[in-house]
């Protein structure tokens, strides 16, 4: 009720103003329409609660949609309602269009409002006949909907079941003719057209040189059109073939489907004697039987016309419409949705009308695609066939035709035949396999070619191994921010392909703590739940996190541990071979990136620690100046000509040391810290800033180095006093934490990171992830302006949790449930045993706590319902995150989303709150409802699967739960006696945990 949008929905949905109430009727504070329809037609009470609450919510949802400034006043606008109309009876109205029929939707005009309000105020709103107020003939009483409406309804649709049903009848459905003349049946066009395609190479080829522009001299052409004859006849084939492998659906068939059989069938026989016949009577010297056809039509006159042609133009004129239709698109969708007869006849004739998938096409651009990709790939196929197939047979074959032989080795298979057929059989015959199979490995060809370049400039599978993550994983940042966060200028993104190469995602934005900071928050929340499903262990996520809390001291963004491991020892070993050349040493750290990105981060967080402990004014001083030192010396690339670094690697090991102290922060190590610091004021100043003893000495002490010298040898005595180091540190903040130990890691991580993760699971997610940031995909809004949608989930009586006893229970084979998982997930099973911290099994059983995880790692192996809905919830965290991106401020933002989530129990005002707001924004976009047909019969029998489904409930507290409950309601009068069940359609959902302790717990059965 916070939001703008959900406050113009209710305060819209409370205007009853002029709606005539029952007479009886209790007014109550703050009723509404759906109060209203529920006195005057007698719907259930909670029915119209879950109404209420759909209907406020298609209406905000619209709404914010329409208006997405959030300052805007809280009056819901005519355009939302408008849109939630049109979309409510859509598909009402498509249906009544497609049967040609009238709509029932009446909206009034103004003055027929008009006109209905007088007449209500001078009749009273009562009826002449009764005197009573006007009602429906099921309403005005309580469920009166449920009882009047929906039971008759159910009686007849369940008298109906209780016949026996071993036999069907008037089914729609039919057994299939199972024959390999489906093969030529559903993929005709590509039989008949490589047959035609044959024939005309073959005449081609024959006649004349064989050279392709044969084919338009005029007796080529005219013995090329010769091919529309063989298609009447392949299309008569068709014909015949569609009617035999159709023939036991004809009882459910309708008569205009039957009629439309006969009809293709007389038209292809029709065609197969007009075209032979019109061939023959356009020819000018016919011969055999064209000449008796010719001579029986009249056609020995030279100046008849060319009646084959014009046979050729009808007999291709449903064809060409269907070509323009397919080139079309636009053209094609708006006849079919046409209701005009001629139309409709047409679209009949080369399908039976359908009103799912109507108007449901590519668009012209892909279309146009889909069409070159098979015109190059039937152009090469056709060229490989007549020059490398076809053609060079039919020299031989002319050849072998002309020989005559008499007596023969071997037995003739056809004594009687002319010119050698045998023969020229057995040759042919294996190319014109060739020629009809070879279609795919062109296919093969053509798919990987142009698959590879569209995916290329699509940027599909970018990142395919580790290896590739590491290399691009600088670019995921800018990546996420491009496609998932939405744009705050006011300038649209650019799109298309020209976009996405221009587009330089490694590129260091202006504003890269921000979106650093936002892409920290997703993929440590992608990295947690690889960890909370146990595909890694402690380990590898500290090496995959990234900080939730954005240092800004720092220049450089803090990748992740996995990157930059090993990197530290690397370098100082390449410190400590250098030999004083500073140009080298920098050349070879820079050039690789998360080196050089790691010796500046613990560089940089090296004197954040140093400065954060030391507190001392005199101990500060010394700190100060050798910073300052070693900075300026950087800076003029002289730091190893001016330094020794062979005392580097001692230096190294005690601030370790100190970090481990750091990560303990026990008091009674105080006195070990102080030597530590000692120890290493002693490496720099006698070791490796040896040359620049006595500057150092002149600053802290203001005289001459050799005045200064037996001050300086006091130096032991820095760090001992009681404020000169802040040790332990108190409070220890997250922030603090994550700082420490993930320069602990970066410290000591000596061995390589290539396998992490080592899962494959995780790889795989890992990957996919990164890949989606690359494709092209729509414009992301704010989660506030996006669509809002539903998931439901169908369960019936399959598992939901996996019991110990079925945990245990061994099969047949001796195998048991828990058994098979721990052998097949072994890697996911240490890491759940070091997640709970347990060693072994048998810990597992000591309390119930553990048995319960033990049940859930398993049910989340399995298909169980748990499994699913916690994949499915995965939805509304994301949704969460999102809303937390879209309207966390800066210091917000550089908290980090953890720091939200977990402070927003602490605070008094939770409603108001970030996390709060996030939760509300993701309860307005995204509803799941598991629909469990037997969840009542599961709760009142006890069985262990509706304990299991509640458990989910509490466990996700925006999950609903659909079920039909039965309840034996007692007779009016009072008497023991009981009526018949009654059956309720209930939706349900775990009330959520009080804030106030006092109040009591509620039962899961509530």
């Amino acid at each position: 009720m916070k939001y703008p949008e959900i406050q113009a929905a209710v305060f819209a949905l409370r205007n009853t103003r002029g709606l005539p109430w029952p007479k009886d009727h209790k007014k109550k504070k703050d009723e509404d329409i759906l109060d209203w329809l529920q006195a005057m037609f007698g719907f259930q009470k909670d029915n119209v609660a879950n109404q209420r609450e759909h209907l406020i919510l298609l209406l905000a949802n619209v709404h914010i949609r329409q208006f997405p400034k959030p300052d805007q006043q809280p009056k819901l606008d005519e355009r939302a309602l408008t849109e939630v109309m049109k979309k409510l009876f859509k598909n009402y109205k498509k249906w009544c269009k497609f049967l040609d029929r009238k709509s029932s939707l009446w909206l009034p005009t103004i003055q027929q409002e008009m006109a209905f309000e007088l007449y209500g105020m001078l009749a009273g709103n009562v009826s002449s006949v009764t005197g009573e107020n006007v009602k429906p003939a099921y309403g005005g009483e309580d469920e009166a909907f449920l009882r009047k409406v929906v039971t008759p309804i159910y009686e007849v649709i369940a008298e109906d079941g209780k016949p026996p049903q071993d036999r069907w009848v008037g089914k729609v459905n039919f057994v299939e003719i199972r024959s390999f003349w489906h093969i030529f049946r559903s993929f005709d066009r590509m039989w008949s057209f490589f047959i035609l395609c044959l024939q005309a190479m073959i005449i081609v080829a024959w006649n004349g040189t064989g050279d392709p522009t044969a084919v338009f001299s005029p007796d080529v052409f005219k013995k090329v059109l010769s091919v529309f004859i063989t298609a009447s006849i392949l299309k008569l084939g068709q014909a015949v073939l569609d009617v035999i492998l159709s023939g036991k659906a004809h009882r459910s068939m309708s008569y205009f489907v039957k009629l439309r059989y006969i009809l293709k069938v007389v038209s292809a026989a029709a065609w197969v004697i007009i075209l032979p016949v019109t061939y023959a009577y356009s020819s000018a010297n016919p011969g055999g039987f064209a000449q008796t056809i010719k001579s029986w039509f009249g056609g020995n006159s030279s100046s008849s016309p060319p009646l084959f042609i014009l046979a050729v133009v009808i007999y291709l004129a449903p064809n060409m419409l269907a070509a323009v239709l397919f080139l079309f698109p636009s053209i094609r969708r708006f006849l079919e949705r046409s209701n005009y007869r001629i139309v409709m006849l047409i679209m009949w004739w080369s399908q039976p009308r359908l009103y799912v998938g109507r108007g449901m096409h590519e668009s012209t651009f892909s279309l146009f695609k889909y069409t070159l990709f098979w015109v190059l790939l039937m152009v090469t196929k056709l060229a490989f066939s007549y020059y490398i197939e076809i053609k060079p047979l039919v020299g031989p074959t002319k050849a072998i035709m002309s020989v005559h032989i008499t007596k023969f080795k071997w037995h003739e298979f056809f004594p009687q035949a002319k010119n050698n057929i045998g023969v020229v059989i057995a040759l042919w015959a294996p190319i014109i396999l060739v020629y009809f199979m070879d279609a795919q490995i062109w296919y093969a060809i053509f798919s990987t070619l142009f698959g590879g370049i569209y995916g290329a400039f699509r940027r599909l599978g970018e990142i395919r191994t580790l290896g590739m993550l590491r290399s691009r994983f600088q670019s995921l940042p800018a990546a996420f921010n491009d496609r998932l966060i939405p744009d705050e200028k006011s300038e649209p993104k650019k799109k298309g392909l020209r976009a996405t190469f221009s587009r330089n995602l490694t590129q260091i934005p202006s504003n890269k703590e921000k979106e650093a900071a936002r892409f920290a928050q997703l993929w440590n929340k992608i990295i947690t739940s690889f960890r909370e499903e146990d595909l890694i262990n402690d380990r590898e996520m500290n090496l995959l996190l990234v900080p939730y809390w954005a240092d800004r001291q720092l220049e450089d963004i803090q990748w992740p541990p996995f990157l930059l491991a090993s990197k530290i020892p690397i370098a100082l070993d390449m410190a400590k071979d250098s030999n004083g050349k500073d140009r080298e040493l920098r050349k070879r750290i820079e050039v690789d990136d998360y080196m050089s990105c790691a010796v500046r981060e613990c560089y940089a967080q090296f004197k954040s620690i140093i400065r954060f402990l030391v507190q001392g004014k005199r101990e500060q001083d010394v700190i100060e100046h050798i910073f300052s030192l070693v900075d300026k010396h950087i800076a003029d690339d002289d730091l190893l000509r001016e330094f020794k670094m062979s005392a580097l690697p001692s230096l190294y090991d005690q601030f370790v040391r100190l970090i481990k102290y750091l990560l303990t922060n026990k008091a009674e190590d105080r006195d070990q810290v102080v030597i530590l610091f000692q120890d290493m004021l002693e490496v720099v100043t006698r070791d490796i800033m040896e040359d620049h003893i006595s500057s150092l000495v002149d600053s802290i002490h203001g005289g001459s180095g050799n005045e200064g010298m037996a001050a300086f040898e006091q130096q032991y005595q820095l760090f001992a006093s009681s404020g000169a180091i802040i040790f332990p540190v108190d409070p220890v903040t997250d922030a603090w934490q994550e700082k420490i130990k993930r320069l602990d890691l970066l410290l000591t991580t000596k061995e390589s990171a290539m396998d992490v993760p080592s899962n494959l699971e995780a790889r795989r997610r890992i990957s996919f992830f990164s890949n989606s940031l690359f494709m092209e995909m729509p414009t992301a809004p704010k989660v506030r302006n996006m669509l809002s949608f539903s998931v439901l989930t169908p369960y019936y009586t399959e598992e939901v949790l996996f019991s110990l006893k079925d945990l245990e229970t061994p099969n047949e084979d001796g195998v048991s449930i828990l058994f098979y998982l721990q052998k097949i997930f072994p890697d996911e099973w240490n890491n759940f045993l070091e997640r709970v911290k347990c060693r072994n099994e048998e810990e597992l059983r000591e309390s119930d706590y553990l048995e319960e995880q033990l049940r859930l790692w398993a049910s989340y192996r399995g298909q169980t319902l748990t499994k699913t809905v916690r994949g499915m919830m995965y939805y509304r965290e994301a949704l969460e995150l999102q809303a937390f991106l879209d309207m966390a401020k800066d210091e917000d933002l550089m908290g980090g989303y953890k720091a939200v989530e977990s402070s927003a129990e602490d605070q008094a005002n939770g409603d108001r709150s970030l996390w709060a707001q996030c939760q509300a924004v993701a309860d307005m976009k995204f509803t799941y409802v598991v629909s469990c047909q037997l969840y009542g019969i599961h709760k009142r029998s006890g069985d262990a699967r509706a304990q299991d489904i509640l458990r989910l409930m509490t466990t996700y507290p925006s999950l609903r739960v659909a079920y039909i409950d039965e309840v034996e309601e007692p007779t009016m009068d009072g008497s023991k006696k009981v009526n018949p069940k009654g059956y309720y359609s209930t939706l349900v959902k775990a009330v959520p945990k009080s804030k106030d302790s006092s109040e009591p717990a509620q039962s899961l059965d509530q």
